[in-house]
């Protein structure tokens, strides 16, 4: 399979001729055995197919995902179901209008008014079915090359990359009580999969930096080459998990919004994927805001939601209950303190911090939140934030996901070295577009930028089977929520752009 992984347009045409030929054959013995002509075909198999010529024609060669079922069991068992489909036509021109909450509201003075607008806007055109291709408001689009799996002794996720039906991909392990009091679960049993919408400000700079499918430039996502998201990007990410089963209760997540997935029996120990269902469980947004450009920011503002079936809404997305905004690290706070010790009884604020805003009304189920109280939702980790991850994100991978000692998750005590000095280089306000190592490229914030960019370098390098000058520049961290060795080590010189 990986060497068709290259050329989406390989991939996609093999995906047709299968579909075809299956349709052959059960038109031929439906012909056999019957003097009328055959049944037309599932609606969605005949939609998907007309929108994949379409996006043929239009020059599209992202491969749209990296595991499904085979057609002929699509076509007998999920007709129902949708094919994901990959939109990556990405705007060519810098659209000109910001969002208008953004213009309208001020996220330090009206935190949880300014995110639940982040989450109408990126709700608008694109409900019920979180496909931009169905948006006839404005443009989202998909980022590219999160089909393959990861290879390799490090590999993060195991068995990772896109599934057909939603795209979702896989994205962290969940941890006994870490959901609730009442989910046990082994430890690795249950998975948390995402997927994410990028609105047109995002999609511009994904347009540079996929300008040539075949050749992406890194330097897109990085302020030293003038690259960098725009104002007014947001990123919008929708996180399900396979949580509760069996006897396991996750109270907030009764009267669940569920989709149908094609993901891994577990997280760790099982590659065997099976069509499952998964429950809405978390939302995340990130807004590149002008307003947080002020002198000891990032230039990015970030947001989290949690699911409360409770709140019972007819639009069961509106279900997604704001938890809290935050705008910086507060770099300043070195407090050791662990936020929630699983299972978590009682949400905990930290009044200390500055820079984050934990929204703890009565619809809020109780969160362990992040490190001595920032922000983070119930699929992360309670040592960590989302802002200590997102800084961390580049390309290649040199800088790990979380500083030395954040794991193992839900621990009791502290992290043994919070708040030290190398700890807090995790804390920073660093800002936009700007790597955490030097040596790497920023992919401004995105991790899924960088495992985009890791997944097509490592899968050219495959197929070329050479070795780039570049791979020796620096130390590779894999991206990983834990403590992995690097698996190269190089000289000091900054990186270069890859040549065709």
């Amino acid at each position: 399979m990986k060497s068709t992984l290259l050329m989406g347009s390989t991939i996609q045409k093999k995906s047709v001729i299968l579909a075809a030929i299956t349709l052959l054959t059960l038109g031929a013995a439906l012909w056999g055995c019957n003097s009328q002509p055959p049944p037309a075909a599932p609606p969605a198999l005949s939609a998907a197919a007309l929108k994949l010529s379409a996006e043929k024609e239009r020059g599209v060669s992202f491969p749209d995902f990296g595991f499904m079922v085979p057609p002929a069991e699509y076509i007998g068992k999920y007709s129902r179901e949708p094919i994901f489909r990959l939109k990556a036509d990405f705007p060519k021109e810098k659209p000109q209008q910001l969002p208008a909450f953004m213009e309208k509201i001020d996220f330090k003075k009206n935190p949880e008014e300014y995110l639940v607008a982040a989450r109408d806007y990126a709700f608008e055109g694109n409900l019920p079915n979180w496909d931009p291709f169905e948006n006839k408001t404005r443009g989202w689009y998909h980022i590219p090359w999160l089909h393959p799996t990861q290879t390799g002794d490090n590999a993060y996720p195991p068995n990772g990359g896109t599934e057909g039906f939603r795209g979702l991909i896989k994205e962290a392990p969940v941890t006994p009580f870490q959901l609730g009091p009442q989910q046990a679960g082994k430890d690795g049993g249950y998975s948390i999969y995402a997927i994410t919408l990028v609105n047109d400000m995002a999609g511009y700079t994904m347009g540079k930096m996929w300008a040539d499918p075949n050749n992406p430039d890194p330097r897109a996502t990085d302020s030293r080459y003038g690259g960098g998201f725009p104002v007014g990007t947001v990123f919008a990410k929708l996180l399900f998990t396979d949580a509760p089963q069996g006897t396991d209760k996750i109270d907030y997540l009764e009267n669940p919004l569920q989709w149908k997935a094609y993901i891994t029996e577990n997280f760790w120990k099982s590659g065997t994927r099976k069509v499952t269902a998964v429950n809405l469980l978390q939302m995340d947004i990130a807004v590149r805001d002008g307003r947080a450009d002020a002198p000891g920011l990032s230039g990015w503002v970030f947001g989290t939601f949690v699911y409360n079936g409770k709140v019972n809404n007819a639009n069961k997305f509106l279900n997604l209950v704001p938890v809290g905004l935050m705008w910086g690290d507060d770099p300043e706070n070195k407090k050791n303190v662990t936020s929630g010790v699983y299972p978590v009884l009682a949400t905990t604020v930290n009044p200390e911090l500055k820079e984050t805003a934990i929204f703890n009304h009565k619809d809020l189920p109780p969160q362990h939140l992040g490190w001595n109280g920032r922000l983070n939702g119930p699929a992360d980790l309670n040592t960590t934030s989302c802002m200590s991850c997102h800084i961390a994100a580049e390309y290649p991978p040199v800088t790990s996901l979380v500083p030395p000692t954040a794991v193992p998750d839900g621990q009791k005590d502290p992290p043994a070295q919070g708040g030290t000095p190398e700890w807090m280089r995790w804390f920073q306000n660093t800002r936009c577009a700007t790597p955490m190592n030097e040596h790497a490229y920023s992919t401004d914030f995105s991790f899924q930028v960088a495992i985009a960019l890791e997944n097509f370098f490592n899968v050219k390098s495959e197929q070329v089977q050479g070795y780039w000058a570049a791979d020796y520049q620096s130390a590779r961290m894999p991206i990983a929520r834990g403590e992995l060795q690097p698996i190269a080590r190089g000289n000091t010189k900054p990186p270069g752009k890859r040549k065709k």
